[in-house]
């Protein structure tokens, strides 16, 4: 046992950590300069790879200075990519389900992890139940938190926990989180008692998942993979190749015959689109794992992913490039087209490229 208590310093998340220092470094002191004053600081090449994730959200610009999107992640109480995401599904009046995932992610898994295999079995089962068809982890965590409201206000809370494998005590402190949260929005003028942007309001689209799709990408960003379809094998910014957690349900294959070392190929063969969005990524034996992941498409990923304001050589005419195919008329209900003709580049980031056909440049325009 320690003699003394790891500092508060070294236990709270850094991107948190980075916003608020630099509301208290004085001008012209970069945060990693502030931070190495302190008795115990953490790793500087942390704090910069903190610093530079806080630039890609927009919470920072290039100097080091907060945006306006910054100030407002400083007034709540989750980490900075979940408080963009709530803070566009206010945009995107979906507000209801997006406060339950992010509350959710922000503390932990609410399924209790077996340890006899035959109940990891059941388990696994009673997450894919909750996924409606969606391949996504999010679906899971918003089903059944929205399962359990549901039976708590039957009565029968406790049996309904011990049938899905779930922690009663995780539920009742993300109902606590999601309190607190919905009240700094209040508080900071995002949800008001009545008007516009009243309760009803920003929850116009709340039971539309493609819309909630497209908060959870907009705070995920830019924790993105994509799938190869030639070596069937997902891929990432960094990772050449990634795999499934085996707590994603995207990880188990839909048919139980298949033996379990072509488990992940046979999953990864089965996503219906090319993108997925993931909330942590972990290394174990050289081997990268996302876990809580959703498959996106193409047009949910060009339009809510990358920098606020794109550079002016964004956008780039081109014959052949590589890149998804992005048609006029996609959707995040069907799969786009990937066939080949004269189309042009979008550049969201040093990694993340669209190709787009000529209807949809024309249309940007």
């Amino acid at each position: 046992m320690l003699e003394f208590q790891t500092p508060e310093l070294l236990r709270m998340p850094l991107q948190e950590l980075c916003l608020h220092t630099k509301l208290l470094a004085p001008t012209n002191c970069p945060v990693v300069d502030f931070l190495m004053k302190a008795p115990d600081p953490p790793p500087a090449l942390i704090v910069k790879n903190a610093l530079q994730m806080l630039k890609s959200i927009d919470a920072m610009d290039p100097w080091e200075d907060l945006t306006e999107l910054g100030f407002h992640l400083t007034e709540l109480s989750v980490e900075p990519h979940l408080g963009k995401m709530v803070l566009c599904a206010i945009v995107l009046r979906c507000l209801d389900p997006v406060l339950t995932i992010a509350c959710a992610l922000a503390y932990r898994d609410p399924f209790v992890l077996p340890t006899l295999a035959s109940q990891k079995h059941a388990a696994m089962l009673c997450r894919k139940r909750f996924t409606a068809g969606t391949f996504s982890d999010h679906m899971v965590l918003l089903r059944a938190f929205q399962a359990w409201q549901k039976a708590r206000s039957d009565g029968w809370e406790r049996a309904f926990c011990e049938k899905n494998f779930l922690s009663q005590a995780t539920m009742q402190i993300i109902v606590g989180m999601r309190t607190q949260l919905l009240g700094q929005l209040r508080a900071s003028g995002f949800v008001r008692a009545r008007g516009g942007i009243d309760i009803r309001d920003v929850n116009a689209n709340s039971e539309n998942w493609a819309v909630v799709k497209a908060a959870l990408v907009a705070g995920m960003y830019p924790n993105l993979v994509h799938v190869d379809r030639q070596n069937l094998v997902l891929t990432a910014s960094k990772e050449k190749k990634v795999r499934f957690h085996p707590t994603s349900v995207l990880s188990q294959p839909r048919y139980k015959k298949i033996p379990p070392v072509n488990g992940q190929t046979a999953a990864v063969e089965a996503l219906p689109t090319d993108w997925l969005i993931y909330d942590e990524m972990t290394r174990a034996h050289r081997i990268a794992n996302i876990r809580c992941c959703s498959v996106v498409t193409p047009i949910t990923v060009a339009l809510f992913c990358g920098p606020a304001r794109l550079p002016s050589n964004a956008l780039q005419a081109s014959a052949s490039c590589q890149g998804d195919r992005l048609s006029s008329d996609s959707s995040d209900s069907e799969m786009e087209d990937r066939t080949t003709s004269n189309v042009s580049l979008l550049k969201l980031d040093e990694w993340l490229h669209l190709k787009l056909d000529s209807e949809v440049c024309n249309l940007s325009l």
